[in-house]
């Protein structure tokens, strides 16, 4: 007794057709993804400004607000507290900026610090530097694993600190 082609050919395709059935096919949409960038500024200079004057300026290559986040690549930060901070990735996120990659801070009273990462309160006023750092006062060289300068009270607290002081003249 042999099996014929055709009936062999008539079974698969009733098999292929009831797992077919048995399987649900829905479709499928796409997310809706929001996309909520507010702007987006290239080679941009922000300056706040208040009855007293002017409270600080902003200069960046790329800036880009969105959901409330304000990313930045390249920046400059002078403030009143601030003569002048720098890097090459910033974020402002409240009243703090997230300062990353060769970052650099010069004091008022000729300070200056280097760093990998750091946060700037502008409310306080407080630079806190969460990376290795190298400072520099006068002609003096400071290093440690990290930072905390409370411009205010004007505190500077470090931690594992080498330093070299050269007395000014």
């Amino acid at each position: 007794m042999a099996i014929r082609v055709e009936w062999i050919a008539i079974a698969m395709i009733v098999i292929m057709l009831s797992v077919s059935f048995l399987f649900e096919a829905k479709h499928r949409q796409a997310k809706n993804s929001t996309f909520k960038k507010e702007f987006e500024v290239y080679n941009s200079v922000t300056i706040e400004v208040d009855q007293g004057g002017i409270k600080n300026k902003l200069f960046s290559e790329y800036g880009m607000k969105e959901s409330g986040i304000l990313t930045l690549t390249t920046m400059t930060y002078i403030g009143n507290s601030v003569e002048k901070l720098q890097s090459n990735q910033g974020r402002f996120i409240d009243n703090k900026i997230y300062l990353d990659n060769n970052v650099t801070a010069l004091q008022n009273n000729g300070y200056f610090y280097k760093g990998d990462h750091a946060i700037y309160d502008q409310i306080t006023q407080v630079l806190h530097i969460s990376s290795p750092f190298v400072g520099y006062v006068n002609n003096s060289i400071i290093k440690g694993t990290n930072l905390e300068y409370n411009r205010q009270e004007e505190v500077v607290k470090a931690n594992r600190v080498n330093a070299t002081f050269y007395p000014s003249k």
